[in-house]
């Protein structure tokens, strides 16, 4: 029988459905001993077990299948992964064929823990999805940890962007500069349309004050980047955001302004924000306690979304900002960025076998590859608490408005019927994502709508518009029907 269902539909914040969320999800901490019993990241696992009244298990970094079994008992709607700096760093040994004659070879695999958590996260039943929403928590220190935890939920109404024109027509507010063409910079002031003004040809000052300011709820980022450094200009020479060395007199996670003349500029800001880096290659990557998403959450960062391995050009993570700023508050940033990955898994489930070979490998968690004797996992990360609640303070109209229908049918079948009416002449890129709880082993008919939809566990992605169809028109609905039969009924 269908367990139940909830939906984000709200665009004036967190809805009544987000707050049931919460309170109804069942939260799951995973840790490893040596952090749950030792202070002083026992306190992190502590205050974030009081927080959500979460269930707290070990991690074995070597053996997960106790673990997986656990998981799989508890079906949580929220998973925590609470990791020290080192654990991230470390390397796991696998063998693999890279050499130019074939032969396998037995090599260090950097990011090891991200790898293991993503297989993971997808074990714990027979789908390929994510079976829970989930997160690591970690920080430069205990207390950047500490102060993730105890973070009130944000509303997020001013940007700072290195992306173009740092997607502002959907913010209320916030400053952008280009990564690609020198000179170039949008502002966007409240209740305005953004606007287009002469830019620096070297943005670090000014984009450094504007972070320092305090006000910036969400900063994005592209452009060339490593787990230590990150190149404000892509296609022309700017300066960088850069971690202070140790030894130094700066603190332990302490970032640092570049500009091209070497002159530094002091990063203070500390205020809570959402960091959203999809175009930046190895910068969610944690090697030590020096690091850019270490520092960048020691600088306020509550959540954190970025890749752990090289970016591509083929590269899913950019959807993120469709379902997080194009829907004006209908999910959280924690949400846009696990259905953005479950849509990842459905598109992939769409390809061909020689696109598989080559699309979207930067997100998937699939491949490896080889930098020198090391080899690096393809993926995309996200680090806080997956709960945390951070939403766009709508400002326009979304791209489209979604709703969801449950009726009851006889022997406890029950008919949902889902619908988008776009509110913008625009191709969505992404398929239409419900929130919805089927019991295990549920049998769906498809009434009406797209073959290819897809109900899971505990989410829907509707396909109301293929890549190539028309752009439709602001007015038009979607519509589609599906009857979830119990397996009890079979």
């Amino acid at each position: 029988m269908l367990v139940g269902f909830l939906i984000a539909v709200s665009v004036l914040g967190v809805s009544s459905a987000e707050e049931a969320k919460q309170e109804n999800g069942v939260y799951a901490i995973v840790a490893e001993k040596e952090t749950v019993e030792n202070a002083p990241w026992k306190d992190v696992v502590k205050a974030l077990q009081k927080k959500h009244s979460a269930k707290v298990f070990y991690w074995n970094y070597e053996d997960a299948s106790e673990l997986r079994e656990n998981l799989a008992k508890l079906q949580p709607r929220y998973v925590c992964f609470v990791a020290r700096p080192d654990e991230l760093a470390r390397a796991g040994k696998i063998k693999a064929k890279i050499m130019a004659d074939g032969n396998t070879q037995e090599l260090l695999l950097c990011g090891a823990y991200y790898h293991k958590v993503g297989m993971l996260m997808r074990s714990l039943d027979d789908d390929p999805y994510d079976d829970a929403q989930w997160a690591i928590l970690t920080g430069a220190t205990p207390e950047d940890a500490l102060r993730v935890v105890s973070a009130k939920p944000l509303l997020v109404c001013r940007g700072l962007s290195h992306v173009g024109t740092g997607w502002l027509k959907w913010l209320p507010s916030g400053v952008s500069f280009s990564e690609c063409k020198k000179g170039q910079k949008w502002i966007k002031e409240p209740d305005k349309p953004p606007e287009e003004v002469k830019g620096p040809d070297d943005t670090t000052e000014q984009f450094v004050a504007e972070l320092n300011s305090g006000n910036a709820d969400m900063v994005s980022g592209s452009g060339h980047a490593t787990e230590h450094d990150w190149q404000l200009g892509y296609s022309y020479r700017s300066g960088q955001i850069i971690t202070a060395k140790s030894g130094t007199n700066y603190k332990v996670g302490q970032l640092l302004g570049m500009d091209t003349s070497k002159k530094v500029y002091e990063i203070l800001a500390d205020n809570p924000k959402v960091y959203y880096a999809p175009g930046n290659c190895r910068i969610a990557r944690v090697d030590g306690e020096n690091c850019m998403v270490l520092g960048w959450i020691h600088h306020g960062a509550m959540q954190f979304f970025g890749h752990v391995g090289l970016q591509s050009r083929s590269c899913y993570a950019w959807g993120v900002a469709e379902y997080f700023l194009a829907l004006q508050g209908r999910f959280s940033f924690a949400e846009s960025v696990w259905l953005n990955r479950q849509a990842l898994r459905w598109q992939v489930s769409q390809m061909n076998e020689e696109d598989k070979k080559t699309k979207y490998m930067c997100c998937r968690n699939e491949m490896l590859f080889p930098l020198g004797w090391k080899l690096f996992c393809q993926t995309t990360t996200f680090y806080g608490d997956p709960a945390w609640q951070a939403h766009v303070k709508p400002t326009t109209e979304p791209l489209y408005d979604q709703q969801l229908y449950a009726r009851e049918l006889e022997d406890d079948a029950v008919e949902l019927t889902f619908t988008a009416t776009m509110r913008r002449a625009s191709l969505p890129s992404r398929p239409a994502a419900f929130f919805v709880e089927t019991s295990a082993g549920s049998q769906i008919e498809v009434k009406e709508g797209p073959e290819n939809l897809l109900i899971a566990d505990n989410f829907a992605l509707i396909p109301f518009w293929p890549a190539g169809d028309p752009v439709p028109e602001p007015g038009k609905k979607y519509k589609a029907v599906v009857v979830v039969n119990s397996c009890e009924n079979e």
